[in-house]
């Protein structure tokens, strides 16, 4: 039986197709065929269904475990929640997660293009990224074979704002205020930060107060500089823009990071690179 064989290592399947992921546990699969006839590929259940998938629909297919991310990180997740799934306009899937009255993005967005399916300018020049006046985006140090699974994609202010719409239909980013509720629903800024980080390797040590109780999972996808388009603090620091301006081009983002255990508020210049989550309307 094919859940045996994985169940040691394993516990899903994850069949990402261009219309989402459908994920089996690995102990509830027999066997896995294709059928040339109807170009498809059938997944064989020990309860005698057959699930049947389209070659031409399927993207990849990816055996993980339960803390493992839509795309395969693995120990990202808290396997003691219940995740649901969305997908954004380029169909990307993520895992979503239920934190007191709100619905989050358990990932980081890794989308290029706007609700209206115009395309965000990537922009890799240091040089480049501190003089722009309108949205852009880019992978943590322009490395998206290292980076693009784990963190997502960085963004500035001026894409998170964009009339046009950076979250999927449905979803937005999230105001000042919301993100004030997500930290009160978990006792507060000075301890919501542990709550709300992933317990994940990727996480530089002391990762302080870590417990990913509500299922946040957040990662340490670092920052670019508005000053200098330069990357820093993967691994150590998580930032997350809002949609709240503060006062001219100064607009508040909250901070995730490996020595706090707290939630930080701060705002800072419109061109800094940050991280975004989306939460559903």
């Amino acid at each position: 039986m094919l859940g045996s064989f994985f169940a040691a290592a394993q516990t899903l399947q994850n069949i990402n197709k261009s219309t989402g992921t459908v994920s089996n546990a690995i102990t509830d699969i027999d066997s896995i065929r294709f059928n040339e006839s109807s170009a498809s590929m059938e997944v064989v259940l020990q309860n005698g269904t057959v699930e049947s998938h389209s070659i031409a629909d399927i993207v990849n297919v990816k055996f993980a475990s339960a803390g493992s991310n839509s795309c395969g990180v693995p120990d990202v997740h808290n396997t003691a929640k219940t995740y649901g799934s969305m997908s954004d306009q380029q169909g990307n899937v993520y895992k979503t997660i239920v934190i007191g009255s709100q619905e989050w993005m358990a990932e980081n967005l890794k989308t290029d293009r706007y609700r209206n399916g115009d395309a965000i300018p990537r922009i890799t020049s240091n040089g480049t990224w501190p003089s722009l006046t309108s949205g852009a985006t880019c992978w943590m140090n322009n490395d998206s074979s290292a980076n693009a699974c784990a963190y997502g994609r960085i963004y500035n202010r001026f894409a998170v704002v964009d009339p046009r719409g950076l979250c999927p239909a449905g979803w937005h980013v999230p105001s000042d205020a919301e993100f004030s509720t997500l930290a009160t629903s978990l006792g507060g800024t000075a301890q919501a930060g542990g709550k709300l980080k992933s317990t994940s390797a990727l996480w530089l040590n002391p990762n302080a107060g870590a417990s990913n109780s509500s299922g946040f999972s957040a990662l340490p996808g670092g920052s670019r500089q508005f000053n200098s388009g330069s990357f820093s603090f993967s691994g150590g620091q998580g930032y997350f823009w809002s949609s709240t301006n503060f006062i001219s081009n100064l607009n508040y983002y909250y901070a995730l990071l490996a020595n706090d255990a707290g939630f930080i508020r701060d705002f800072v210049d419109e061109k800094y690179g940050f991280s975004v989550r989306c939460v559903k309307d």
